[in-house]
């Protein structure tokens, strides 16, 4: 099977057109194969704007924003997925996206992203899985802004109580991101719902002893390990 066949397979799946988190399905020269429901929803695209697209010309800089980095950031970060073959998490991104009549009008849009590579059945790195979170209403609390700046401010405790708040929202991202991406290879590996994947990760956290997103990042990496010895 060539690796665009395979790309398209994987976008072609029902489970991944089904899942509530956004995926998107690039090859190897960034362009898009496929792209999910949530995926669309989240963009204001439909696949049909998507499909073959080289992912920056779909996906430009806000041209208002003179700070934008957004492309510049996850192109490093793609091309440092494709160059180790091990997944990239971005950490919190801010990248704006076209608004949905395309005229030249963009939307701020803060996310999660995670970029994991994806393999043929020999080993071979064919593409790369581009997941995100779109985290743009908790962006005010990440930025540590509650809208109140006197009432945060009132006491002495204040500041480190959203600082202290900000690091349990950043960590509660990274850990659903690596549950996401263990439910994604799942779903995939056993055909089944994203939430008969989600509880089979209960179920092991349960059965183990170990936090859900710990169980989550050894299947992960253990899958990835395989992946790569084969």
């Amino acid at each position: 099977m060539s690796s665009a066949a395979l790309l398209d397979m994987i976008g072609a799946r029902p489970a991944f057109q089904a899942a509530r988190a956004p995926y998107l399905v690039l090859d190897t020269d960034l362009h898009i194969h496929a792209a999910n429901a949530a995926y669309t929803a989240a963009t204001f695209t439909t696949e049909a704007d998507l499909t073959g697209v080289y992912v920056f010309d779909a996906f430009p800089d806000n041209p208002a924003d003179p700070d934008a980095d957004g492309t510049a950031n996850l192109s490093a970060s793609l091309e440092q997925v494709l160059r180790s073959g091990r997944r990239h998490h971005m950490g919190i991104q801010r990248y704006d996206v076209p608004d949905a009549d395309r005229r030249g009008r963009f939307v701020r849009k803060v996310w999660s992203p995670l970029n994991v590579p994806l393999r043929d059945a020999d080993g071979r790195l064919v593409g790369v899985l581009h997941h995100v979170e779109d985290i743009t209403d908790l962006d005010g609390l990440l930025a540590g802004d509650t809208g109140d700046a006197a009432e945060v401010n009132a006491t002495d405790h204040a500041g480190p109580a959203v600082l202290a708040e900000n690091r349990h929202l950043r960590l509660a991202l990274r850990t659903r991101g690596v549950i996401e991406q263990a439910k994604g290879i799942l779903i995939g590996q056993r055909g089944c719902t994203p939430d008969e994947a989600f509880a089979l990760l209960v179920e092991l956290s349960q059965t183990t002893n170990t936090k859900l997103h710990v169980v989550a990042q050894t299947f992960v990496d253990d899958t990835l390990h395989r992946a790569r010895n084969r």
